[in-house]
């Protein structure tokens, strides 16, 4: 049995929502917004790896498709993959000195970053490759998709939510129909909060910016009260 679709989810939720480049962009928003909460654990979960070898020793991270670093590993002699750890790009002229305590080796493999290129040492080989596991960066999720690549499909409801709230709210937007839609997102919100605590997660400031993240429900009161609505 195919999987529904997720216009097909949202409208379960919703009702009716003929605005499919609307419900694409709050998908994708949605998809972002979870990307940018969930824990290291549930976020390795989401992850791609990218190879480096003898041609391709580094890997450059100034993209729109490469998102946050989980993980680095690199084979050593034996072909068994070591973990890489992180270091400062201030010291990494200190990793070819075998007399530095800094000094790498395959059997304890680092990385850096710097001028967002990431470099791995010892430098990968055609035998001895790194593996960088990263979140790839969402451009787009289309309403017709029935499951998000690299994505837990354990999570995608949680997209679903946030992408019904926004449509329901554009709907009360454009409807101005209180007595329908308020007790929707209302109740949306409340699945959508109690999903992110089933997750361990709440509405929280993205991990960086040493910021108070907006309650993301906010709107239903802002509407209500003639404000702006959730962006």
């Amino acid at each position: 049995m195919a999987l529904a679709t997720f216009e097909q989810r949202i409208n379960d939720l919703v009702g009716t929502f003929t605005d499919e480049n609307a419900m694409d962009t709050f998908l994708l928003d949605g998809l972002k917004e979870v990307l940018s909460i969930l824990p290291a654990n549930k976020l390795a979960e989401c992850t791609k790896a990218t190879t480096l070898n003898n041609s391709s020793q580094t890997l450059d991270l100034d993209t729109t498709t490469i998102g946050p670093v989980v993980s680095v590993v690199r084979k050593d002699t034996n072909g068994y993959n070591q973990i890489c750890r992180p270091i400062s790009s201030a010291l990494s002229s200190r990793v070819t000195d075998p007399s530095d305590i800094m000094h790498s080796t395959a059997s304890d493999p680092v990385y850096f970053i710097n001028d967002a290129v990431l470099n791995v040492y010892p430098d990968p080989t055609a035998s001895q490759t790194a593996d960088i596991y990263h979140v790839p960066l969402p451009t787009h999720v289309s309403h017709d998709d029935s499951d998000i690549d690299n994505f837990p499909h354990e999570y995608e409801q949680i997209v679903v939510l946030y992408a019904a709230i926004k449509c329901a709210q554009s709907l009360l937007a454009t409807e101005e129909d209180d007595e329908l839609y308020v007790p929707i997102i209302t109740t949306l919100k409340q699945d959508y909060a109690q999903a992110l605590n089933l997750l361990g997660v709440g509405a929280r400031a993205p991990r960086g910016t040493g910021q108070k993240r907006r309650n993301p429900f906010e709107a239903l009161e802002n509407i209500q009260q003639g404000g702006e609505e959730w962006k």
